[in-house]
């Protein structure tokens, strides 16, 4: 059965799937390579040579998927957690960790599908991946990555640089549409928590209050009982001098 290989260049954005056959398959021990090495290109076809490539993944022929880090060429039965190669987070709950099939990271003979970049280009274009771009479709949405994305500061509005697209719908005029810009910081919002802030503050300053007064009462409470106390134990040592002086009068 053959390899299908994925090829990716991220410097343009395409990805393009090709087919190894078995007869270049068989000039390549397989189990000399893994997941993160950068392997020349030409193992998998004549058409790859001199490109570089770095493996990345892929999955046998069952659909099991490779996972990095496990030193095995075969299938293995891991605890793996949830959000992992294997386990889809929707799948569990937080915390959860389920036994999973996974293929190791070594590469053996029943791998139906490896995933490569290329690290290095070589002299001959590759039709489909290296000579055309794509354009990125959807750009970043996040304040922070906007400004890393145009080298903006911190002045510069970052909804003037926002990546709109062309949407064509029949019967209608054409229009761009745009992503809301997520974090940013606007006078509104700067209120907003300066609002919020002064909220806090009061409450704070509410219960401290109120905890002051508190302690104040239960001191007053404490010094009227201790006042009580020593009137009382006075007025029993005033009572038992006057018995004792009138049982010495009688005598």
């Amino acid at each position: 059965m053959p390899m299908k290989l994925n090829v990716a260049y991220p410097h343009n954005g395409t990805v393009k799937q090709f087919e190894v056959s078995d007869d270049t398959l068989r000039r390549v021990h397989l189990l000399d390579y893994r997941l993160g090495n950068e392997v020349d290109g030409k193992i998998f076809g004549d058409e790859f040579e001199g490109y570089i490539f770095r493996l990345r993944g892929g999955s046998d022929k069952d659909g099991f998927p490779m996972v990095p880090g496990v030193l095995a060429s075969s299938r293995v039965s891991l605890l793996v957690k949830r959000g992992a190669i294997g386990f889809n987070t929707f799948r569990g709950y937080q915390g959860e960790r389920r036994r999973k099939n996974v293929r190791g990271c070594v590469l053996a003979n029943d791998i139906a599908l490896i995933n490569v970049t290329i690290s290095k280009v070589g002299a001959k274009p590759i039709e489909g991946v290296t000579d055309t771009t794509v354009p990125r479709r959807l750009g970043p949405k996040r304040a922070s990555k906007i400004r890393k994305l145009f080298n903006l500061s911190r002045e510069d509005d970052v909804r003037k640089y926002v990546v709109r697209r062309r949407v064509t719908k029949a019967g209608k005029k054409d229009r761009l549409k745009g992503p809301k810009v997520q974090r940013l910081i606007t006078p509104a919002i700067k209120a907003r928590r300066a609002a919020k802030a002064k909220v806090t503050i009061k409450k704070v300053q509410k219960a401290a209050e109120e905890r002051r007064a508190y302690l104040k009462q239960i001191a007053a409470e404490r010094r009227s009982r201790r006042q009580r106390y020593h009137a009382k134990k006075h007025n029993a040592k005033v009572v038992q001098q006057n018995a004792e002086m009138a049982a010495a009068n009688k005598k």
